[in-house]
């Protein structure tokens, strides 16, 4: 195995961590207030609707969340915003990454790379080659 293709199996690893390792984790009530702004906000209300924002700011009773619109053209891009009041929000939940699963699945993926670079650097060790034999050993 060639260092071109252990380095794109790295990178390839790289890239599956980076992508693979995120997770929903619900913010508490008493904690809304705690950040002025949260990335990748997911809300639930009390009437059972769903939201999805790329961002979220909250003020002192109000979530307001802000999505881009790829889907409107125009020179610059389009953001829309919605605001909810906090005593109508069931759950708010913000995706984050999870350094436990991201360690375990880079800490494997590190290992296979490892272990393909020296089964590579093994196989690739020129055997001995020549028609006679070897003399036996006498101390």
């Amino acid at each position: 195995m060639s260092t071109t293709r252990v380095l794109r199996l790295a990178v390839l690893a790289a890239w599956l961590v980076s992508n693979g390792c995120m997770t929903l984790r619900e913010v508490p009530r008493a904690q809304l207030g705690a950040h002025a702004e949260r990335n990748r906000v997911r809300v639930e209300t009390r009437e059972g609707l769903h939201y999805e924002f790329d961002y979220a700011t909250f003020a002192a009773d109000t979530l307001t969340g802000y999505r881009s619109r790829p889907d409107v053209e125009g020179p610059v891009d389009q953001v829309a915003s919605f605001k909810i009041p906090f005593d109508q929000l069931q759950t708010v939940e913000t995706r984050q990454l999870d350094w436990r699963r991201t360690g375990l699945v880079g800490g494997t993926l590190v290992a296979a790379v490892i272990a393909a670079g020296l089964g590579a650097a093994h196989h690739d060790t020129p055997a001995t080659s020549g028609g006679g034999t070897t003399p036996p050993f006498n101390p």
